[in-house]
Order: structure tokens, then sequence, then C-alpha cells
């Protein structure tokens, strides 16, 4: 049996991949080597964008009812210890401000704080449901070759299930989501650019902290103290953490954080000495910031970390990978329903790769600007970065591990001493302090991101006419309507109620939005159209669509939201200006 596709990986990109796809109608094999959702909470931030793609996979409710309660996501607290000194804040979002009125218009929905582990174990879920995905836990991809033969081209997988045993599958088209390390994007022969940054510890630990962050309604707080800094990242306020903090290898290794060391750095950080800690987990991970040489190769496409790795400052990595998935699966659905021709495939990297350099870019930023508060603090600005090359320097590496390891932490203390005087209640922690909170009020980009997250617009691809692009702003959206662009969401009302102009595309064809009064020419084009055309004559009030209730434009949506063309045309024009886009996109002409 030939299937008409095998992802690898069931994270948050594989597992949304191969709903997408079903919701498109195209059956899939998803294999995964686990045999259940991780429970490390790993990532948290929910963007609005991803909930407006879950949305349409009918899980915000549920998205919402597991997610952290508004009222928790007020602020990112910095501060000496939790319980001791603040240095800053930056408010995430207050519910009475004018911002917050605004966030409201531009989306249908809002982003969700929730741990990762709680998202996949709810995909999974849903998975499970659907009759159309055959999904395999506990199986592992061994490899892939491509197959032909006088009919088609095909992708065979070799996959180890959890007794052994090992089986052949084929597939049309086979997705890695398979994450950082990929062993599809290995087999494809594809690289990966871009630098190593930081060696990270995650202990996930649980704890009632009730009594600490009564006043702090904040998913990420960050500790400055003689042990160091850290960050505490709250998954279920106030029970359930996860502690993050640097590592230098080879001078330290993950085995050298023993529970009771974890138990003792998580008390500094907290200023709290009594309270009881539990370890749920202790692991290490790699910051990076890398992207792959390209998205895919022959039949095979990489989506989520197998494709790109950022720093988790901005939380752009688990978004982006759900964000590739929504780009790709639409475009798999139509060439294998013959909707489209297989070039259509050649957009994804085209599209999708210089978004993923542009937030592998901002991520770093964001990184660097934490350097901002730890200059004004009294730390060396590449501290961490020196301290970590000297880590690895062959001068120190002949020494023995022991020897190496104890220099190592030696000169950690001596360089985080300075972070005391922040915490001094006299003159120059006062001084300090008050450095430290301008440098805070500068990090306000890192967590604001609106504009990173709604304002894609594609430059290459799946369009037709040429986008025009003025500067991204990286905190604020501001809806308009472009080509390349998500569509603006606006409220329609009717008799019915009120829908989103985002629930208006259809999933099977190019979406034609026109304004109700103005639109017999446009459906008659339509119907006369060679290429099936879906049209949704509605009428928008929102400002942003007044060129097209003026009748002096139509839009034509792509099934992933965005913009694929502006059709102008003065009356008469209609199937003209219709049919040179169709042609444009590549879907009136022979492959």
């Amino acid at each position: 049996m030939i299937h008409p596709v095998l992802i690898v990986g069931a994270g948050p990109s594989g597992a949304t991949m191969a709903l997408l796809l079903a919701h498109y109608g195209i059956g899939s094999v998803l294999v995964d080597r686990r045999s259940e959702p991780s429970p490390h909470p790993a990532a948290h931030v929910i963007s609005t964008r991803t909930v407006e793609i879950l949305r349409q996979l009918g899980l915000e409710y549920e998205l919402r009812r597991m997610g952290t309660p508004l009222h928790h996501l007020r602020d990112i607290v910095y501060s000496t210890t939790v319980a001791g000194a603040e240095l800053g804040r930056i408010t995430l979002l207050d519910p009475e401000s004018d911002e917050a009125q605004h966030l409201e218009a531009i989306s249908p929905t809002r982003a969700v704080n929730l741990p990762q582990n709680l998202l996949e174990t709810l995909l999974w879920e849903r998975i499970a449901q659907h009759p159309e995905i055959d999904f395999r836990p506990a199986t592992t991809y061994q490899g892939h070759y491509h197959h032909h033969d006088s009919r088609n081209t095909r992708v065979v997988t070799l996959q180890r299930d959890a007794d052994g045993t090992e089986t052949l599958a084929e597939a049309r088209y086979l997705v890695g989501a398979d994450g950082a390390g990929s062993h599809v994007r290995r087999n494809c022969g594809i690289g990966l650019q871009g630098p190593v940054l930081q060696h990270v510890v995650g202990v996930h630990f649980t704890a009632d902290l009730g009594h600490l962050l009564w006043n702090k309604p904040a998913p990420v707080i960050w500790t400055h103290t003689g042990a160091g800094v850290a960050t505490l990242i709250v998954h279920k306020m106030p029970t359930e953490f996860v502690f993050q903090f640097p590592y230098f290898p080879p001078a330290q290794a993950v085995e050298d954080f023993t529970e009771a060391l974890c138990q003792a750095k998580i008390h500094a950080a907290l200023g709290d000495y009594a309270t009881d800690i539990h370890i749920r987990a202790v692991r290490g991970w790699t910051m990076t910031a890398q992207v792959a040489d390209t998205f895919d190769n022959r039949r095979c496409f990489l989506i989520g970390d197998a494709a790109h790795r950022f720093p988790p400052t901005g939380g752009l990595g688990l978004n982006t990978g759900v964000h590739d998935a929504h780009n790709l699966a639409w475009k798999v659905a139509w060439t294998l329903n013959g909707s489209a021709p297989t070039r259509l495939l050649d957009t994804y990297t085209a599209e999708r790769r210089p978004v993923a350099l542009r937030n592998a870019a901002q991520s770093v930023r964001n990184l660097e600007g934490t350097y901002e508060v730890l200059t004004a603090l009294g730390l060396p600005r590449r501290g961490t970065d020196t301290l970590g090359r000297l880590a690895a320097s062959r001068t120190l590496a002949t020494m023995p591990r022991k020897t190496h390891s104890a220099v190592v932490n030696a000169l950690t203390a001596m360089g985080t001493q300075r972070l005391r005087i922040a915490a001094l209640p006299t003159w120059p922690g006062t001084r300090v302090r008050a450095r430290a909170a301008t440098a805070i009020a500068d990090q306000a980009g890192h967590y604001r991101s609106w504009g990173l997250d709604l304002g894609v617009q594609y430059r290459h691809g799946f369009l037709s006419g040429k986008p025009e692009f003025d500067a991204e702003d990286v905190q604020t959206y501001t809806p308009t309507i472009a080509v390349g662009a998500r569509l603006p969401h606006a409220w329609i009302v009717s008799a019915n109620g009120r829908t989103s102009t985002l629930d208006l595309i259809a999933p099977d064809s190019p979406t034609l939005i026109v304004d109700l009064a103005r639109s017999h020419p446009w459906i008659t084009a339509a119907r006369r159209s060679p290429y099936h055309v879906c049209v949704r004559a509605v009428t928008i009030s929102d400002a942003v669509y007044a060129e097209l209730a003026t009748g002096s434009i139509a839009l034509l949506a792509r099934p992933d939201g965005h913009v694929a063309a502006i059709l102008r045309g003065a009356e008469g024009e209609e199937q003209h200006s219709l049919e040179l886009a169709l042609a444009q996109l590549g879907l009136t002409g022979e492959e």
C-alpha cells in the first residue's frame, strides 16, 4: 500500500501536520519513537497565530480550558531572588489598557500559555479520533530511499516498532518533524547553518510557591543572585515550574547537577530555603540559532525543529513549526488531489525559509538584549560566552576533568558575585537596581511580538502580483491588505451571528472574497473559470476592507489565510482579472 504522506515525529509540528491533512481529506501515517507525550513541559507560549490555526481544527475551547488564566500572565518579572528585591517588570497584557482592546480587535482569538506536554497530549487525543490518521507510537524511523517505477515516484521508509520488528512503508511524500537532531534531515543530506549559543540545564520541579508569587502574576521570572542568573518558568501556578541556568561542557556535564545541587540552586534563586522542592526531571539542551539549507529534498520536507532551531527568547520555535505545517499541508493536499501541479510544493521553502531566518535573527537579538540587563548589573556583556569558550578550550581540556570542572566552577562563582550588589539596601544596591530597571524597560520587544506573529508577509511563492513591503514592526501588528500577508481579521455580522473573515477560507480551492452588493460579476467570472474558485460575497464594515466595500478590489485567498492576489479590474473586466491571477498562480496552465 502506498500512503499519501508519512510524517516522522508527533510533536506539535508533526501532530498539527497530520490533523491539517485530515482536515483537507488526506490520510497520513504518523510515527513517533515515544509511546506517550513527554512529561517535560518544554515550550509554553502558544501564539495568537498558532491558536488561530488550532482553532481551525476545533481545538480553541480546549486550549482555553487548559491554559493559564489571563490574570497570571500580566508581567515578566526581573528580581534578585523571587522573595527579594525586584529589579523591574515588563507588562505583557493589562486587560484594562487600550492595547488590550486593540489585541481583541486584530484576531478572533488570543495567545495561550500552555506547557508543550499538555498541548501534545491534546493533539494526540484528537489524532486518535481521526480515521484518516494511522498513528504509530513507539515506532522509530530508520531511514528512507526513493523508488521509481513506470507509474510514479514514492518514498520508502524503514521503521522499527517497540518489539524490534522492522517494516517498510511507502508514501508519496515524507515529512520530517523529528526535532532538532532530525534523522530525516540527515538522511536527506541537508545541512544546518548557524551558531551554538549556550548549553542549558532545565530542572522540572514541583513546589508550593503561592506565598512567593501572590504578587507576581508572571509566566517568567528572571533571578540574579550570587549563585548566578536563572530563569523560573511558571507552567502551572503555583505548583509546577521549570528552572533553567547555563552550564559549560566539557568541564561540566548534566549528570554533575544532582538532585541535591539543583534543589540548592532553586532555593538560592527563590530566596527561601524552607520550601520543599520536588525534582521531577533534570535534562540538558543546547541553545542554537540554526536554519536548514533547504526545507525540501525531492519528495521530503522538513518542518519545525527539524528545519530550524532558535533560542527560546521570544517563544518563536514551537510556533514557527506549527506555521510551517500550516503552509505545507494545503499544498501537499492540493497536489495529491490534483487541484494543483506538483511545482506548488516548490513554494514551501521559498516562503517558509525566509521566515525562519528572520525569526532566528530576532531570537538572537532578544538573547542579546538580556545581556544589556547583565551589563547593568555589573557583569561583562559577553561573560557567559567567554566562559563557555574557556571551558571548551584546549588549555583547560588537558586538565583532569575534576580539576577542569573545579576551575570553571570557581570562575563562574567569581563572576557572579557582583550580582549580590543588587540586593543591598544601601546606595550601591539602589544605583545598580536603577540601572537594571532602565535596561529591563528596553526588553519589551522580547515578549511583545504581535507584529512578528501576525505580520508575516511572503515575498516569493504562491502569489500573483508583486508584494509591497514596509519595514516589519516586531511588536505592533497593523492590519493591512497586501499580497502575501495574512488576511486581516474582521467580524462579519449577520442574522446567524458573527463570523471572522478568517472563517471564510475554503480548504480545497482559492477563496474569492467580494463585496456582497457588487458580487454578481465576480460570481459570474468564477462560474466561467476553468478552475474551481469558491466565492464568498460578504459585507464587511471594518475600515481595513474599505476598498473591498467600494468594489474597487476583490481578494483571492489561499487555504492558509494568506492573500494570493488582489484583483483590480474595471467593470466588465472581472473575468479577465480572475483568469490572469489564476494563470500567474500556475493553476490554469499545464504542468
